[in-house]
């Protein structure tokens, strides 16, 4: 089997919105807890009403069409470097499962606060949902970086620079927890760290939403893999350059 089978388009292009979406959203979250110096939670926080849910089920689905984004380019990587491409689907489907927890998490603490669960009995809901941001941080910076050799090839050296930057940002994030303050739950506390992960988050989506567009041909089309695999180094195919 030497054909890579493309994305469906709505997929493709739900997708592409959907890290369009969460660039714009990571910029917004970034401003505002460089402004107001706090962490915001939208699942949890301030007046409970259906925009919180609305949010939960939002970002399930961005989570899960970006997702579908990555591992199409794991498979388009994995006829140059087939062990970052293994690597790149066990990130994203720890990235999903993750998602999908937190979420399911949320819609329980929003049933809760509703009904007016006292705070004893949410506390321990509040540092379950502070463990799964930082696995899904932890789990979504491994992604992007298992895919460097792919945006290495296909994109430019910014962003397959940028991709090294989110995974010490979330190792550092964890050091300060463990070793310097516990944050308060439900969120990590607003550090420094935190507004750069938030920002640099931001770039990389925008900038994977500008090249999914401007290179849709290789999600929407069918991919040989036999050539990508016996194509001498740099040499152009399909009017890309791929590089070993």
């Amino acid at each position: 089997m030497t054909e890579n089978v493309p994305m469906p388009k709505f997929l493709f292009y739900t997708g592409t919105a959907f890290c369009l979406f969460l660039a714009l959203s990571s910029a917004a979250v970034a401003l505002r807890d460089a402004q107001h110096g706090t962490a915001g939670f939208v699942a949890v926080g301030g007046v409970i009403s259906a925009r919180a849910a609305w949010a939960v089920i939002v970002a399930l689905i961005a989570g899960l069409s970006a997702a579908a984004i990555f591992l199409r380019m794991a498979a388009l990587v994995a006829a140059r470097n087939l062990f970052a491409a293994f690597v790149s689907v066990l990130a994203v489907s720890s990235s999903v499962a993750s998602l999908v927890w937190l979420v399911m998490l949320q819609s329980r603490m929003l049933v809760l606060v509703r009904d007016g669960a006292p705070s004893i009995v949410m506390r321990p809901l509040d540092e379950m949902h502070l463990a799964g941001c930082l696995m899904l941080a932890f789990f979504l910076s491994l992604s992007l970086l298992a895919l460097r050799p792919y945006f290495r090839i296909q994109a430019s050296r910014f962003l397959s620079a940028l991709v090294l930057f989110p995974l010490p940002l979330v190792v550092l994030i964890i050091a300060q927890e463990l070793f310097v303050a516990a944050s308060r739950a439900p969120l990590p506390a607003n550090t420094p760290a935190l507004v750069v992960f938030y920002a640099v988050l931001s770039i990389l989506f925008f900038a994977i939403s500008v090249h999914c567009v401007r290179h849709r041909y290789l999600f929407l089309e069918m991919t040989n893999l036999r050539e990508l695999l016996d194509a001498p180094p740099r040499r152009p195919i399909g009017g890309v350059a791929f590089d070993s």
